[in-house]
């Protein structure tokens, strides 16, 4: 710690290696790779030559060094997280009672890819012009149907002595299609869930997407990431509420004032009147500066009353962009092309944003620093704007 202390102190920038998050439906095993100060384990690493300390145990050492003085005194020794998402496939559909999202896309395997990339984001067009406001009623009554059709399934394959195939696959369609042949039971309700799932879908907005999109999440908007989407996605951490969990096993739904034994996740069916049933629409960047083969956009979003600012960078290749008296850290990521960082005279590459890599953090203490475009570059920088 004091090492990596002396060099922040010298305004050196810092990487931060991820902490990784396994999840059932992360490529790999691995869904989301922090990059923040979270408490305990989930904060990410500071690597610093051979040094290596955790994210948050720098910040409440030298907040004000690395954070800024006046970012401290607004918002605390807050580190506002930035995460990167590899789905291999389609991620529960949620929402946030509290809180603005944003996504980037920052990539596409076509390997996963089934037809043309998608994300579901709201409630579509068709289902809002038919019921209105009613349409969160119609959509929880959907719900309930399809989460007690999985859990129906779950226990006549359990009940059948097919649970060491639902721990093998994770996934309780994949489980039941390899054993429905001569049973019954089985196959009539694979039969019934996989019907509730189409009337369930057919309620989701589904936005394709490619590489450079921006996609804001509103608070209260149902979304999910389709399978094969790589995303950028830096937020002010916040509760998030599950409305359905797919057919990953072993999760099982309970319903608000009924848990069950074995139940691992509760859908948030009681709070579905919080969610926006407004048609979505993406909002245009605005544009901070654009001058001489440079051009900043600040992305949407509204984080900035909670202390964070996310913005795009194109910087056509050879450009330079300067940063003077800075008051705040900087997080930043390239997603396409290649750039570097001169602080105090020295250069640093700033890495490309890809799951597991690290990410470049200029620390208040650099002062000035200013970037350099080797080729035609889009980057991603995330901090606290302050006056």
């Amino acid at each position: 710690m004091d090492k990596i202390i002396e060099v922040v102190r010298k305004g050196a920038p810092i990487y931060l290696k991820p902490y990784a998050e396994p999840k059932v439906w992360g490529a790999g095993g691995i869904g989301e790779y922090w990059y923040g100060a979270e408490p305990g384990k989930k904060s990410s690493t500071v690597v610093i030559d051979e040094w290596r300390v955790r994210m948050v145990e720098l910040v409440n050492s030298i907040p004000e060094e690395v954070l800024g003085k006046n970012v401290v005194k607004s918002f605390g020794k807050t580190l506002p997280l930035v995460k990167i998402l590899t789905p291999k496939a389609r991620l529960s559909v949620q929402f946030h009672d509290a809180k603005n999202e944003l996504w980037v896309v920052t990539g596409i395997d076509d390997a996963i890819v089934s037809g043309f990339p998608r994300i579901i984001i709201g409630f579509n067009k068709e289902k809002i012009g038919k019921y209105g406001d009613k349409v969160k009623d119609r959509y929880k009554c959907a719900l309930e149907i399809y989460g007690h059709a999985l859990n129906a399934l779950i226990s006549e394959l359990e009940k059948g002595g097919h649970g060491s195939i639902l721990n093998e696959t994770r996934d309780v369609i994949i489980a039941a299609e390899s054993v429905k042949a001569g049973n019954a039971a089985v196959q009539g309700l694979l039969e019934a869930l996989l019907e509730a799932g189409r009337t369930l879908d057919g309620f989701y907005n589904y936005v394709e997407v490619r590489v450079g999109d921006v996609i804001p999440v509103p608070r209260g908007t149902l979304h999910a990431l389709g399978p094969g989407i790589e995303v950028v996605e830096p937020q002010i951490p916040g509760p998030t509420q599950s409305l359905e969990d797919g057919s990953t096993y072993p999760v099982r739904y309970y319903f608000p004032g009924y848990p069950a034994s074995g139940s691992g996740k509760k859908l948030d069916l009681d709070r579905i009147n919080e969610m926006n049933t407004t048609v979505w629409e993406t909002k245009k960047p605005a544009v901070i500066v654009t001058d001489n083969g440079v051009k900043i956009e600040r992305l949407p979003g509204g984080f900035e009353d909670k202390g964070m600012e996310v913005d795009r960078i194109a910087m056509e290749g050879g450009r330079e962009l300067k940063y003077n008296g800075i008051k705040s850290y900087h997080t930043l990521a390239v997603i396409t092309g290649s750039a570097a960082a001169t602080v105090k005279g020295q250069d640093y590459d700033i890495p490309r944003a890809v799951p597991g890599g690290e990410m470049m953090l200029i620390t208040s203490c650099a002062e000035n620093f200013k970037i350099r475009a080797k080729k035609n570059t889009l980057i991603l920088d995330t901090f606290t704007p302050i006056s």
